[in-house]
């Protein structure tokens, strides 16, 4: 019934509490299937999840040869599943409880709903405000580019971006929800394509979303359900990370049109 895939890349230091995590508040009960694919890591992953393999029967590891980047890692699950609810995980997320059965009863009772996603917290307990509207170029520029000086004057527009303005207190219908943990109807997730697989990293998640939104269905925040996000950001820490998160949204304005501001 239950389906969970976790791409991971040299994800040592997260993915050991993460798996921990998923198969402490997991019920056998949704005969799940925990699948991680590992995009050729150079560190000590592939050899936590071998060990974490050979314990369970109902996690499978799948070792590419190359970085296959997001998207395409998993759709090597997603063309094949044949779960109900299928839960796309980074391999640093963690919770304390079972948030399944929760997110579950959810989407039984939202049949109009094609994916959801839940609230989530920094490591301190602070909200990390990842629900967003469609991107403009505006609106990128105005996040990665501008001055701090510069901020206060924009504050308005900032916080539109990330639904500040609506908060994260109640649910919610979101435009572009975030990768890092979507709980997903597999048929929809089917019949939409999965992930389109031109984007290697970045903007996968908000081109899914409205995929799913243009098949009729609804993508929403669900805060009743909570987890931990490191958050590494990597588009903010490194050349490589900005320049992947430009050249994907250069594909994902081209493909779903230039809306400037």
């Amino acid at each position: 019934m239950l389906s969970v895939a976790i791409v991971t890349y040299n994800s040592a230091r997260s993915i050991r509490p993460a798996l921990e995590s998923i198969i402490k508040n997991i019920s056998l009960s949704y005969a799940p299937i925990i699948v991680v694919i590992d995009n050729n890591s150079t560190d000590s992953c592939p050899a936590i999840l071998e060990e974490f393999e050979n314990r369970y029967s109902f996690i499978t590891c799948i070792k590419n040869l190359s970085n296959r980047g997001f998207a395409q890692a998993h759709n090597q699950v997603i063309l094949t599943l044949e779960s109900r609810y299928h839960v796309i995980c980074n391999p640093d997320i963690v919770f304390s409880a079972d948030i399944f059965t929760p997110l579950v009863d959810f989407m039984e009772t939202h049949p109009q709903i094609g994916l959801c996603c839940p609230k989530f917290l920094n490591s301190d307990g602070t909200v990390q405000p990842l629900n967003r509207r469609f991107p403009t170029v505006l609106d990128l520029f105005l996040r990665r580019l501008l001055p701090n000086v510069l901020r206060p004057f924009f504050k308005k527009r900032l916080e539109s971006y990330d639904m500040r303005d609506i908060g994260y207190d109640r649910s919610c219908d979101v435009p572009f929800v975030s990768g890092a943990f979507m709980f997903c109807r597999t048929d929809v997730l089917k019949a939409a394509g999965g992930f389109d697989e031109r984007y290697f990293l970045y903007f996968e998640d908000a081109d899914l979303s409205r995929k799913v939104q243009d098949y009729g269905y609804r993508t929403v925040y669900f805060p009743d359900v909570i987890v931990t996000h490191a958050w590494e950001r990597m588009a903010h820490k490194s050349w490589l990370g900005t320049w992947l998160f430009m050249k994907s949204a250069y594909k994902y304005f081209r493909k779903w049109g230039f809306k400037w501001w």
